[in-house]
């Protein structure tokens, strides 16, 4: 399957400089508004917020749908919701509840106005710890994928 090929090399495009970014924001120890006036820490910062939100948006428009059209199962026009619950049933994310819960920390990542330094400031901080998430469920992916003969790096 060659659409699920190509999605994976984009992912791992995106993981890759998501992954180098939060070091980078990391070695840091800290964000605060100080940070936000440093225009190549906020570089870091917006590419991270940048990957962050890539990954997790190929991850739902194209990773979830595909995996399931891999097992033979129909996916067109069905509600984005029913194709969480099946992912969770299959146990490839932890619920689609906390799925929904990163895409509403994406919008907040991607919304929000350089002046409302707290808001990017806490949002941030969560994003760090749940990029690290994200990368785990390409990961349950990727062997679940594997394991059922798809030959991808």
């Amino acid at each position: 399957m060659k659409d699920l090929k190509v999605v994976f090399n984009e992912l791992e495009k995106h993981r890759e400089r998501l992954v180098y970014s939060k070091k980078k924001i990391e070695s840091w120890n800290r964000i605060d508004e100080k940070i936000l006036q440093n225009p190549e820490k906020v570089e870091t910062i917006d590419s991270f917020i940048f990957r962050f939100s890539k990954l997790q948006d190929s991850m739902g428009e194209k990773l979830f749908p595909l995996t399931l059209e891999f097992l033979g199962e129909e996916v067109r026009n069905k509600p984005f919701i029913d194709i969480l619950n099946r992912l969770e049933r299959l146990e490839l994310i932890e619920s689609a509840q906390k799925w929904k819960e990163l895409r509403e920390l994406r919008n907040i990542l991607t919304h929000t106005y350089p002046w409302e330094t707290e808001i990017i400031i806490d949002t941030v901080k969560i994003a760090l710890k749940k990029s690290e998430e994200l990368v785990r469920t390409l990961d349950k992916f990727k062997d679940f994928l594997k394991a059922r003969g798809l030959e991808i790096k």
